[in-house]
């Protein structure tokens, strides 16, 4: 299987930081590190520790495969050559239909912030309208994207500085105890939904082709939006746990926000309000980049139509694809906002995602065989071995954990799994008649 590699590579070291960081960080750290203090009490920097500690092992197996097959729609391209075309299919229907719903979902976000300043927006307008922008943004190339990119998240992480660095002073070590109210089950349990904060690194196979140099600039834009990623959630984390506030985190929309105001002057709080609108915009602008490629690398391979394979002649941007991937966002946040627990489903897609790309990398020597030896960037093979196995317990452990406590929403994955199946086996038996 050939790989599709854009002829003009426009995405750099920064470019690749800039987008993992605003796809990664995105708009969850003002709200999610609170919910963790509730489950876990200041523990909650216990467990940031062991989540990443876990998305260190997806950093590895994302600029192993990453480098080893740069390419467009890189995790179609990776599990069709490692395993087979049908998986390949497989894994990236179920994310897409995960992906869409989560941009709704990160639209619907930067609704609920924007009113800030327009008080009378319409949030279905404005979630619909930032998709539609940063669709057509996408379309113009991604060099123009990751300018953008670089701007929005330079602005979130100046802002977040400011928060953590102005809420120091008002930390109180004595708040920190008892550090672990509630037990180490609770400890576990607030890891495992921060690891999900982290689920995006494994994004940039999506859009690897368009990347230069990748066997150096992938690992090393790993490991710096890494430790951007974790710097941001810990710091956020450690301020909110020693901070005094009134109830806990009990009914705080947005904890963030709301601690800001207790040390931060009322214009730095528009400033931070915009921070958070640009981080939603990030993660908006991300996702359109990423899996939009991932629509075109299918129907390059005659499985989805032909015309989302076309590119632009002006941008060469797959055009069809952005602008597939808006709408079916678009149509999502026309479901409402009320659509919360929708998320468990879009999270167990990356997590069969995470499941494949496990099995794939475990393959990677034996099937890649003297591309694997001759690589620039290589792994060792106990390395390799390591880092599947751990990445496939820990996936198919959240996704045990999440159907034993949501039945329902397995059975939805299992119904998405089935129609997945039953398009691919049917454009088969039309291409085999034809």
């Amino acid at each position: 299987m050939s790989l599709d590699l854009p002829e003009n590579k426009t995405i750099g070291l920064w470019g690749i930081v800039f987008t993992i960081t605003g796809f990664v960080v995105g708009v969850s750290i003002f709200i999610l590190p609170a919910n963790l203090i509730e489950i876990a009490g200041p523990a909650v920097l216990l467990a940031y520790a062991i989540a990443g500690a876990m998305a260190i092992v997806t950093c590895f197996a994302t600029a192993q495969i990453g480098t080893l097959m740069p390419a467009e729609g890189g995790t179609y391209i990776a599990i069709s050559k490692l395993m087979s075309p049908y998986f390949g299919f497989l894994a990236v229907f179920v994310l897409l239909c995960a992906v869409v719903l989560v941009n709704s979902f990160v639209g619907y976000g930067f609704a609920d912030y924007i009113v800030y300043f327009f008080p009378d927006l319409n949030k279905n307008l404005a979630a619909t309208t930032v998709v539609l922008f940063f669709g057509l943004v996408n379309i113009s190339g991604s060099d123009l994207v990751i300018k953008i990119q670089g701007v929005l998240v330079i602005l979130f992480l100046i802002m977040l500085s400011i928060f953590i660095i102005s809420g120091l002073p008002h930390f109180e070590i004595n708040n920190l105890k008892p550090f672990m109210p509630n037990g180490m089950g609770a400890v576990f349990e607030a890891a495992a939904l921060g690891y999900f904060s982290f689920a995006g690194f494994i994004s940039l196979l999506e859009f690897g082709g368009e990347i230069k140099k990748p066997s150096v600039n992938i690992p090393i834009g790993l490991g710096i939006s890494f430790i951007i990623v974790f710097a941001s959630y810990g710091g956020v984390s450690l301020v909110l746990s020693g901070i005094d506030t009134v109830d806990n985190f009990e009914g705080m929309v947005t904890p963030v926000l709301e601690v800001a105001r207790t040390f931060l002057p009322e214009w730095l709080i528009s400033a931070l309000v915009l921070s958070i609108i640009a981080a939603a915009a990030t993660t908006v602008n991300g996702l359109i980049l990423g899996y939009s490629r991932d629509i075109f690398v299918i129907a390059e391979a005659n499985i989805f139509p032909k015309i989302f394979a076309r590119r632009s002649k002006k941008f060469n941007t797959p055009v069809y694809a952005i602008m597939a991937y808006t709408l079916l966002s678009i149509a999502a946040i026309q479901t409402g906002s009320d659509i919360t627990n929708f998320a468990l489903v879009a999270v167990m897609g990356l997590l069969i995602q995470q499941l494949f790309i496990a099995i794939s990398l475990f393959r990677v020597p034996a099937v890649m065989g003297s591309d694997y030896e001759k690589a620039e960037f290589k792994l060792k093979k106990w390395v390799i071995n390591l880092v599947s196995i751990l990445l496939f317990v820990i996936s198919a452990g959240f996704i045990a954990k999440m159907v034993s406590d949501k039945p329902a929403f397995g059975l939805i994955i299992l119904a998405v799994l089935g129609l997945g199946s039953l398009y691919y086996y049917g454009i088969l038996n039309k291409r085999n008649k034809e």
